[in-house]
């Protein structure tokens, strides 16, 4: 309708001319609804992946890192179907929300990764595979930082689940749209990350000649 009248307005003789009620800032929101939101999406995964490159400098690891961010946004957008959610103003700032949100669940596990310097040899003296190497590497990322993570999410579920059995239609999108992000943030933080790291991740042994050097130059 809104767009209707400013066609109609335009077609008119009269300059200067616009129409205007008060229910027209609730129409306005629609029609700027899906530049808007996919400005603000893609803007945020772009800071979140410039980020990642700044504190992993490894562009493999950062692109693992946002992809696990990315698809929390698509897992939620099959949960909004699921319980009969539309896409409006409120919906919308939980999606961006959801990017600075998830990242916590995914940075922090991808870069313990990195430094995790895996051995040469397994216990029985056998050289280790790089897919071993890698596995290795993932494990001992989840090992180290998983429980930490682990309770952030846990804490941030404490802290909305009292938001649970409100009537408020925001406050009741807040808690299922933020039940969606810890779910989806923590399934990919720590199945989906930790399978393509022990896939495709990068491996560090450079470390390990270098210590080896220093370890022989100490000696002699």
């Amino acid at each position: 309708m809104l767009l209707d009248i400013r066609e109609i307005t335009d077609a008119s003789k009269l300059q200067n001319t616009f129409s205007h009620g008060s229910r027209y800032n609730d129409y306005e929101t629609y029609v700027v609804f899906s530049r808007e939101a996919t400005l603000n999406i893609t803007s945020a995964l772009v800071t979140v992946f410039v980020l990642l490159m700044l504190f992993t400098a490894n562009i493999t690891v950062s692109v693992m890192i946002l992809l696990c961010v990315g698809l929390v946004d698509l897992f939620l957008l099959a949960l909004m179907f699921f319980w009969g959610i539309t896409l409006n103003s409120v919906t919308m700032i939980n999606f961006v929300v959801a990017i600075g949100l998830a990242v916590d669940y995914s940075a922090h596990i991808g870069h313990t990764y990195l430094t995790i310097d895996p051995p040469e040899y397994d216990k029985e003296g056998n050289e280790l595979t790089n897919h071993e190497k890698r596995v290795f590497k993932a494990r001992g990322a989840v090992g180290q930082m998983g429980p930490s993570v682990f309770h952030g999410a846990l804490s941030t579920f404490l802290a909305i689940i009292v938001l649970s059995s409100s009537k408020s239609y925001v406050f009741m999108m807040f808690f299922r749209m933020w039940f969606g992000i810890i779910v989806f943030g923590v399934a990919n933080g720590f199945i989906l990350l930790p399978v393509l790291l022990s896939l495709f991740g990068p491996l560090n042994s450079v470390s390990h000649a270098e210590f080896s050097d220093l370890e022989k130059n100490k000696d002699s």
